[in-house]
């Protein structure tokens, strides 16, 4: 007969232990990607392109448009990714005014670029939202570096 007590030391607490700190070390690893990324220099981009999909959402009564945390699902493209990493930080949680989106793209099947990560500045305009700037950075496969850059990949 199995003695349970041991068989839970034996089998249960390791595996536990095992999931626990794998899901620390995973969550960790999230919050790093967004906050200690190596971005040597950044690439304006026109928000204009950005803002007429949003106008068009608007006049269709899209729902999106007043959600802000949405937008870099409406607006850029997630399909064919490895990973997508993205961070929301407000001026003021209950009604906020300025909103700064940070998103990283990883993965995607290309030959030289490997992902990119983009910063999107948003500002309240009346029910909605308006994308002030856009920056954007790229990352190299044949690039040793983990930074981002304006430079095209190799």
């Amino acid at each position: 007969m199995i003695n349970p007590i041991k068989y839970m030391k034996t089998y249960y607490y390791p595996i536990l232990f095992a999931l626990l700190t794998t899901s620390c070390f995973t969550q960790a690893n999230t919050e790093n990607a967004l906050n200690n990324q190596d971005v040597q220099s950044w690439k304006t981009l026109d928000p204009t392109n950005f803002n007429d999909v949003i106008i068009k959402a608007s006049a269709e009564n899209k729902s999106w448009i007043k959600k802000p945390e949405q937008y870099i699902f409406n607006i850029l493209d997630l399909s064919n990714l490895k990973q997508i990493h993205y961070d929301l930080v407000s001026d003021n949680i209950e009604a906020p005014e300025n909103i700064t989106i940070t998103l990283i793209r990883d993965g995607f099947l290309d030959d030289s670029v490997r992902g990119d990560i983009h910063s999107i500045q948003l500002i309240k305009n009346n029910q909605s939202w308006k994308i002030s700037s856009v920056k954007q950075a790229i990352r190299c496969w044949r690039n040793d570096s983990s930074a981002y850059s304006s430079k095209a990949c190799p």
